[in-house]
């Protein structure tokens, strides 16, 4: 899930500036992307290199993490460049974000499931123990916001309205507007 987190923070970093004064905010971003898929890398160069045994097939996830980590950067790059983004856009974007939900959970329990691969791999068990806990960390930032973004959308304004300075969420967002988006 922390392919789709890093996506969607990046999506509204972008936006907190000007629009005239996003353009190196634009390459931060990108270059923050870009920096997650270096660890993964080094860490299957070194798997190939080495003779390290795994009872669980975290390599494969990894590889199959690289491919989600390349969407993301993908993801990011578009959101960070494209304004409005289209609606079709933003529909595949939380078809990614399920399915590195799925990635998440799978890497997090396979990671913890291992016997192994911490005395034989350690570069990899480490790093998928990283993200394993990075993906059950955004996953439950997530499902904490799940229920304000579901009544917003039944129930427009009833959460944040900020153009009347009302709503359930308005008090505690009005200094730090981080904490919400819609």
């Amino acid at each position: 899930m922390w392919y789709y987190f890093v996506a969607h923070c990046a999506y509204h970093f972008t936006r907190w500036f000007p629009k005239d004064a996003r353009g190196k905010v634009r390459i931060t971003v990108i270059l923050f992307a870009l920096s997650f898929i270096i660890p993964q890398l080094y860490v299957v160069q070194v798997e190939q290199t080495g003779n390290g045994f795994c009872d669980e097939p975290l390599l494969n996830i990894t590889v199959a993490g690289i491919v989600f980590t390349f969407a993301m950067i993908a993801f990011t790059f578009l959101f960070a460049i494209m304004e409005p983004v289209p609606w079709q856009l933003k529909i595949a974007f939380h078809f990614f974000g399920f399915g590195s939900l799925i990635l998440g959970m799978v890497l997090f329990a396979s990671t913890l499931a291992t016997l192994d691969c911490k005395e034989f791999s350690p570069e990899l068990y480490y790093l998928c123990l990283s993200l394993g806990i990075f993906s059950v960390l955004s996953t439950g930032f997530l499902i904490i916001m799940l229920p304000f973004w579901l009544v917003n959308y039944l129930w427009p304004d009833s959460v944040l309205n900020r153009r009347e300075r009302r709503g359930v969420c308005y008090e505690p967002v009005k200094c730090c507007t981080c904490l919400w988006h819609i």
